[in-house]
């Protein structure tokens, strides 16, 4: 895997781009590592990773719609976790969508109530390390990310 010092870093960067400024905790750099370990991603994997760093659920009941700056993400309801399920399917397909391209239509999905940048950082750096590529070796740009974001959607 990684070192233990990029791990943190990256936990501690992602926080950051939510305005989270302290050290990670033992909890969210355990289920960091966990989720990393993962053979493949599927939906109680992340809801697992989501409710360790954010306690949050997925948005599957109707009227559970969020707002994120002036993105609409499609309302709540549980054809949430029918997308969220396809989404990481096509994980498993090589070169099919490139880690960013998966978290970008991951954000633009916002399955979670919270939680969803940390996760979806952590799902791009999961892509990233099962396709051969170190995750930490380019972290995200806290300046640029809200922007590329928003350019990709």
């Amino acid at each position: 895997m990684t070192s233990q010092g990029s791990l943190v870093a990256f936990v501690r960067d992602s926080n950051a781009i939510e305005n989270i400024h302290r050290d990670p905790t033992d909890r969210e750099i355990s289920a960091h590592e966990t989720f990393l370990e993962l053979p493949e991603v599927k939906v109680p994997g992340l809801e697992r990773f989501v409710d360790a760093v954010a306690g949050a659920g997925l948005r599957t009941l109707l009227g559970m719609n969020v707002v994120v700056g002036p993105h609409r993400p499609p309302p709540g309801g549980p054809k949430i976790e029918a997308e969220l399920s396809e989404l990481l399917d096509s994980m498993v397909d090589p070169g099919l969508q490139t880690p960013w391209e998966i978290h970008v239509e991951y954000e633009t999905l916002h399955p979670f109530m919270d939680g969803n940048g940390r996760s979806g950082r952590a799902l791009w750096a999961w892509q990233m390390f099962h396709e051969g590529q170190d995750p930490f070796a380019l972290p995200f740009l806290h300046a640029a990310y809200y922007q590329a974001l928003g350019g990709s959607r």
